[in-house]
């Protein structure tokens, strides 16, 4: 998928840009003469030395694209002087335009938009406006409450207002997919909602709150501890869930509303480690968890056992 053009400016405006190839040239002297071997990153938004929790965000707005950016939020219906929710739900429609097919393991990464609904409408009744965002290729939200603003299917759409819609956010609800790591790149905090992909999660930083999906071996639903301590935990590729013989039961449209409501009522509380299940990742995940995460510092979601079922604990 091609990068945010936008954002990419932001970057190049932030760091000092050397040419790949000079890069390359470099990284392969140093792979022969160690004298001449580049520094790694010490900081990025996932591994040991994770940088989101540690650092204020590298990039920011200036004058003018603040007001640029309150002037396109006022255009698409916010009001930028109260906060909004983005909801970022991923769906197959991104590469169905463009007449590509999914793999039927992709099913356990989309979701109907339509089942947030109940959701939204318990956002709007908080106070916050609610944003779906979206490429331009999603499903339309049907369901959605009077009041939600399916940015997505908008002519107004710009990579700028993109990021700053995600930028901006009091906060996002997201199923794990690519635009809410804007929202994390700009430090705001993101809900994960059936989390099944754990090797490509931010469990390294406090930014993420997080619910894991219900995931059964040959129709037996596994508790959180047999995912933790299998290779279940690091299927990157959808695929490798059904070539193994794990199906998914998605949470309920009341559900989902049930753990944004208990969201918005935890959110600024600092929680200790719910349930044991920091600690819990953090050894099931072994030594490849730590590579991968530093110290697991995401909080589960207060009261997803109730919600979901006892065993997210055991």
């Amino acid at each position: 998928m091609q990068s945010n053009a936008y954002l990419a400016s932001k970057w190049k405006d932030a760091l000092i840009v050397i040419p790949s190839w000079l890069v390359s040239g470099l990284h392969d002297a140093g792979s022969l003469i160690s004298r001449l071997k580049l520094e790694e990153p010490k900081l990025s938004i996932t591994g040991s030395q994770n940088g989101l929790d540690k650092t204020a965000a590298h990039l920011s707005f200036s004058i003018d694209e603040i007001a640029e950016g309150n002037r396109q939020l006022h255009e698409i219906g916010i009001d930028p002087n109260r906060p909004h929710v983005c909801l970022i739900v991923r769906d197959a429609g991104h590469y169905k335009a463009q007449g590509e097919i999914e793999s039927p393991g992709y099913n356990f990464l989309n979701f109907d938009i339509n089942n947030f609904a109940s959701a939204a409408k318990e956002l709007l009744a908080h106070g916050f406006q609610v944003v779906r965002m979206g490429s331009g290729s999603e499903q339309p939200f049907l369901s959605a409450p009077k009041g939600v603003i399916d940015y997505a299917l908008m002519n107004k759409r710009s990579e700028f207002l993109d990021v700053y819609l995600a930028a901006t956010c009091e906060f996002a609800v997201s199923t794990q997919t690519g635009p809410d790591a804007v929202c994390m790149l700009f430090r705001r905090p993101v809900l994960y909602v059936d989390v099944t992909r754990y090797g490509q999660f931010f469990f390294g930083s406090k930014l993420a709150t997080w619910s894991p999906a219900r995931l059964l071996k040959n129709g037996k639903e596994l508790n959180l501890s047999e995912i933790v301590n299998s290779d279940i935990a690091w299927y990157k590729d959808p695929s490798l869930f059904i070539q193994n013989g794990i199906s998914q039961k998605k949470s309920s449209e009341s559900e989902i509303r049930d753990l944004v409501s208990s969201y918005i009522d935890h959110r600024k509380i600092q929680s200790a480690d719910i349930c044991g299940v920091r600690k819990l990742v953090s050894v099931g995940m072994g030594e490849r968890g730590r590579l991968q995460f530093g110290e697991v510092t995401a909080k589960l979601l207060p009261n997803a056992d109730q919600i979901l079922g006892e065993w997210v604990r055991k």
